[in-house]
């Protein structure tokens, strides 16, 4: 690993624990706060509520749009557009039939029900279809952005895990009860605006300064490959002296 790349995961941890933070916490750091009853989390601001999902969330299933673009939801950035033509992305497999497929609309919350306890769910920025085996919900939360944020993060992921039942980890399912039943932070709405801007202005510069890491990794993984194939092609001679033979 290059020293580069470990400093691209540091701050990467530092944008998600901020994004965390932030989102439980609020930007006072004077507010008075209380107990959430929720051991990872702690205190929250004392006029923020704690809900359910339940109070945000519509479960709704519209198919026969097998015309629409494919998404898919993954950990690492939640709802994507899903390219089907990449060899390098690991596909499930896909059916000529797609009738059968969800439509997603924007601003809808898409849940992957068996990896959920993976952070594989999100809000749609895009219109598509999905796997019938995925939730796809309305979504009546004032502020989108703020949820998005706020139930991608770290905060959160544990909620998925601890409701995601199975016999083995790789046959986990989150129920519809489940998901229902998962506890959110309410900020008012004002303040859930105010963070999402504290968020994307804050967070750009270290998104800036983890772009231009990753182009210096790409460029030292591009120097080592060219170097290693110089080397095997004989470009470069690596071969020591013999003894005896002039330095």
């Amino acid at each position: 690993m290059f020293p580069q790349e470990r400093e691209r995961e540091l701050f990467d941890s530092l944008k998600q624990s901020e994004i965390a933070n932030v989102v439980t916490k609020g930007l006072n750091p004077n507010v008075r706060m209380k107990d959430s009853g929720i051991p990872w989390i702690g205190l929250i601001p004392e006029h923020w509520e704690v809900k359910r999902l339940r109070h945000f969330i519509k479960f709704v299933s519209v198919k026969g749009h097998g015309e629409k673009p494919l998404l898919s939801v993954t950990r690492e950035q939640g709802v994507i557009e899903r390219d089907v033509e990449s060899k390098e992305e690991n596909h499930n497999f896909i059916p000529d039939d797609l009738s059968g497929y969800k439509l997603v609309r924007k601003g809808q919350f898409v849940i992957n029900k068996m990896k959920s306890w993976q952070g594989s769910y999100g809000v749609s920025d895009y219109e598509g279809i999905v796997s019938p085996a995925y939730y796809v919900c309305d979504l009546t939360f004032p502020c989108k952005k703020f949820f998005s944020m706020a139930i991608r993060s770290k905060a959160y992921i544990p909620f998925f895990t601890q409701y995601s039942k199975g016999i083995r980890v790789d046959q986990w399912d989150l129920s519809l009860i489940g998901l229902k039943s998962i506890p959110f932070i309410v900020p008012p709405i004002e303040e859930q605006q105010a963070i999402v801007d504290y968020i994307e202005a804050k967070l750009s510069k270290i998104d800036s300064c983890m772009a231009n890491l990753q182009a210096e990794i790409d460029y030292l993984k591009e120097f080592k490959q060219r170097l290693i194939s110089d080397v095997v092609t004989g470009q470069i001679c690596v071969a020591k002296p013999q003894r005896g033979e002039q330095q």
